[in-house]
């Protein structure tokens, strides 16, 4: 089965089905969505996951530089996640990857 990504945020029960020989074109709907299409729902996930990729790569650089650089490429993403909402995940990234490279005396 495939579930919805709005399952959590909107409630969405909407559910398919792919054949077990079968491709993606022969996705079936078992229930229907509960809200109109996410066109940038792709964009959002790719925008987030080079986020983190880059910043984890480059964890001294200023979030906000990265944000910027990014927010270049993935412009609709970037409207739907402004940097004010993603800065504390960012800033949660970078302790991540600094943390565990540093040892207590």
């Amino acid at each position: 089965y495939l579930r919805c990504l709005e399952y959590k945020r909107l409630g969405c029960h909407a559910r398919a089905i792919i054949p077990c020989d079968g491709s993606i074109q022969d996705i079936k709907i078992k229930k229907p969505h509960n809200h109109p299409p996410d066109y940038t729902a792709e964009e959002k996930i790719v925008f987030l996951r080079e986020l983190k990729e880059v910043l984890e790569q480059n964890p001294y650089e200023s979030i906000k530089n990265l944000y910027t650089a990014l927010s270049n490429t993935y412009p609709n993403a970037a409207r739907e996640i402004p940097f004010h909402v993603i800065r504390h995940k960012m800033n949660r990234w970078r302790r991540n990857v600094i943390a565990p490279t540093t040892t207590p005396l």
